[in-house]
């Protein structure tokens, strides 16, 4: 390791010490001095200040206090700092701002006067390791144009983010999208050779001639990774790999180019993460993504799938195969060549537009009849659909519908499936075989049709015939199982409420997450109580409004009628959260089992996490499963030790995307059209959410508990408009912003208050 020249010390002293010896940027010229000197002759520092040749312009007064940038502690962005000061008095009111933010009067503490920067074409913040994890990457978060601060802030719109893996940094195979960032990476290395951390941020800005800057330098405080950067890359060229042996293998998937997303359809990085361990992942491999999803949707007349797995995982990171979701949308009716040009269409779209990778269903594909389908089926002209090839698309979508729709169409049969599933078998094998057939089988098509439904309902808002408040209504008259919560903890006493809903836990398929049974103290406040929700009018629509569905159904070649198709939109909601809470009670027991196994093994419930699912199931009974199961945790964590090391984008496009990628600007999801200014709740975090916006990476029916200890509304990273706790949240009234990304969700929850304007999609920080 290079010898360290230069130390860590305040801000001031830091830059002071890099000055001289940076090949790759400057560091801008500066006046720093302490409280002590500004208390005993602040019209000395003054002066000295002003003396300077660069004083005249405006000013950047900064913080520089003990300890700001140390190796314990970065206390990045807590203390004041001016910018854009000018004269005298600004001056001496800018000093006494920053020294008056400090914590308490150690004189020692120290502030730095700088010239501002005003020919800035991007300025941010560099990492030369990820800053959440260690793992060995170069973290370029920017803004083009602007002030030196919008980054720092939180503030800035247009803000950007890359990540290159540093072994592919250095060998200079991939480079940041933007030319003149290029050099921003030579700093970052300079920095690391010269203090001789190879942890460290640093603040910079580009000017318009090209030069870069050095703001601020700092240790970053974040444990190492357990992955070295030579073993990172030979993980990573094993998910380059992987993506290449996936897209080759086909089947009956359809299209031509391959694309792989976190978020699109069973959206796995918001049920299970984007770094589940092992047990988990299996688990939600057998009960959904290898057969299930593509048996379901079979049933429900699409192009049948079935033995195609819906996930593929790189580095244990779970994607879903967008073109076999793409696929398995494609009603069956329609000529392998129409549908496999359909599949491309579908695929480009959204590779043109990231933003849209949690909206796949809503934005990309068509996927049932609606009140716009002509509209949207038109638009295939634009992209090389003929007129007899936009019929056939169209008639085998009414037709689907049609069928989905009437008596005995399938979500109705799913229902009755679910009756029979059973709740009480010991045996995790039996009753994963059973969840499977009764539990997860109903609800993956139960989950189709309550989309078919909330589309319909948006269709009738988008038509003019219901409004918004209507359409809150609806929603709010359906008891489903989710809403009853809240109700049935306001009026059940505790072991009654517990026995309900107890199975219930925060991160569905996660054995370390207690259920509400197992920590009820942990999610509920029993002695703060909770007055009953008051009873949510049932929807009527009016004579009026019935006409123009029926009308509308006309046009758009729906059979059924206009009290069928609102029976139909509420029960399919109700049906599908219904069968969420019923087949996740079998999971819930499946995994206190296994906890209860490993337990018998001398394994606790952190060791089983590591172990698939598989290998529980297949334990003999007789002395070798510790064995087994010693063998299968050592393999697991060390895999997962790898996973955790490796970043992707939310959408993996080419196998070059395992070296570097920028993150893309995601378009949240807004709802209900309510607005809330509240203080910062972070859930996972511990903080309390009574009185907050609650914030949650990835909100699954577990985290239910939180509409009862009145939260003000909800932000997540992951989730779309029609996941689970979007429907709950527009059910009460509660705003919430669904499927922010995982870099505004990171910028926002360090937040203390944030104003959440739903109606005006606008999110901003307060302080």
């Amino acid at each position: 390791m290079t010898a360290t020249l230069v130390r860590f010390g305040t801000k001031a002293e830091t830059l002071k010490a890099l000055e001289p010896l940076l090949a790759s940027g400057k560091v801008l010229p500066a006046v720093h001095f302490t409280v002590r000197d500004w208390s005993e002759d602040r019209a000395e520092v003054i002066g000295r200040i002003l003396r300077s040749p660069w004083a005249a312009g405006p000013l950047a007064v900064r913080s520089s206090a003990q300890g700001e940038d140390s190796l314990l502690a970065s206390q990045a962005g807590r203390f004041h700092t001016s910018l854009g000061v000018v004269g005298r008095d600004a001056l001496e009111r800018a000093v006494e701002r920053v020294i008056a933010s400090y914590d308490g009067p150690d004189g020692d503490h120290q502030v730095l006067v700088q010239p501002q920067l005003t020919n800035v074409s991007a300025s941010g913040v560099a990492c030369s390791c990820d800053p959440s994890s260690g793992a060995p990457y170069r973290v370029l978060t920017w803004l083009d144009g602007g002030g030196t601060d919008a980054v720092t802030s939180g503030r800035g719109e247009g803000v950007r983010t890359w990540y290159g893996a540093v072994e592919a940094v250095r060998a200079g195979t991939t480079r940041p999208p933007v030319a003149h960032l290029a050099g921003v990476l030579a700093l970052v290395t300079e920095v690391v050779a010269l203090t001789g951390h190879d942890r460290v941020e640093v603040e910079f800005a580009v000017t318009t001639d090209g030069d870069v800057v050095l703001l601020q330098a700092r240790p970053l405080v974040v444990q190492p990774s357990e992955v070295g950067a030579r073993a990172h890359s030979a993980l990573l060229g094993a998910v380059a790999d992987r993506w290449a042996d996936s897209a080759a293998n086909t089947g009956k998937v359809l299209g031509s180019r391959p694309l792989y997303g976190v978020m699109p359809d069973w959206n796995p990085a918001e049920i299970i993460g984007v770094r589940p361990r092992p047990l988990a992942l299996s688990l939600y491999r057998r009960l959904i993504t290898d057969r299930t999803w593509a048996r379901s949707r079979a049933a429900y007349g699409y192009r049948d799938l079935t033995g195609v797995p819906l996930l593929v995982d790189f580095a244990g990171i779970p994607y879903v195969d967008v073109r076999a979701s793409f696929s398995s949308f494609v009603p069956a009716a329609l000529p392998d060549g129409l549908a496999g040009r359909l599949v491309d269409h579908y695929t480009t779209r959204l590779a043109d537009n990231l933003h849209l990778h949690d909206k796949v269903e809503f934005t990309i594909v068509l996927s049932c009849n609606s009140f716009d389908l002509r509209r949207q089926v038109a638009e295939l002209a634009d992209h090389g659909f003929g007129a007899a090839d936009r019929a056939l698309v169209r008639r085998s979508l009414v037709a689907l519908t049609n069928r989905l729709l009437a008596p005995d169409g399938a979500w109705r049969r799913d229902v009755r499936l679910l009756e029979r599933l059973p709740t009480d078998d010991d045996d995790a094998g039996a009753a994963l075989t059973a969840c499977v057939e009764y539990g997860a089988l109903p609800f993956a098509g139960l989950a189709r049709a309550g989309f078919v439904g909330v589309q319909l309902l948006d269709g009738l808002v988008a038509s003019g015939v219901l409004s918004q408040a209507d359409r809150a209504a609806l929603l709010g008259g359906l008891r489903t199982v989710a809403s009853a919560i809240t109700e049935d903890f306001a009026t059940l006493d505790r072991a009654a409420f517990l026995e309900r809903y107890g199975h219930l836990r925060p991160g569905t398929y996660d054995i370390l997450s207690p259920r509400y049974d197992e920590a009820p103290d942990l999610y509920f406040d029993w002695a703060r109580g909770m007055s009953p929700p008051a009873g949510a009018e049932v929807f009527r629509p009016s004579a009026a409004q019935r006409r123009a569905i029926r009308e509308l159904l006309r046009e758009a070649g729906f059979t059924c009628t206009a009290d069928e198709l609102l029976y139909f939109i509420g029960e399919s909601i109700k049906e599908r959260e219904r069968a969420k809470f019923e087949f996740t009670r079998v999971l819930s027991d499946v995994l206190v089992t296994a906890r209860r196994t490993g337990r018998s093994h001398g394994f606790d419930a952190e060791d089983i996490s590591y172990v698939e699912i598989d290998t529980l199931t297949a334990l003999r009974g007789d002395a070798s499963d510790r064995a087994a199961l010693g063998r299968a945790v050592e393999s697991g964590r060390g895999r997962h030790a790898g996973t955790r090391s490796v970043l992707l984008p939310p959408l993996l496009l080419s196998p070059e995307d395992a070296w570097g990628f920028e993150l893309p600007d995601l378009v949240p999801n807004f709802v209900t059209q309510l607005r809330v200014r509240a203080p910062v709740a972070d859930i996972e975090r511990g903080d309390a959410p009574e009185g907050a916006i609650a914030f949650v990476a990835g909100a699954d029916p577990g985290y239910d508990w939180l509409f009862a200890r009145g939260i003000r509304a909800l932000v997540t990273a992951y989730g779309g408009m029609n996941s689970h706790m979007a429907i709950r949240a527009q059910e009460l009234g509660i705003p919430a912003v669904m499927g922010v990304g995982e870099r505004k969700f990171a910028l926002w929850r360090r937040a203390e208050v944030l104003d959440l304007d739903c109606a005006n999609r606008m999110v901003e920080v307060l302080s």
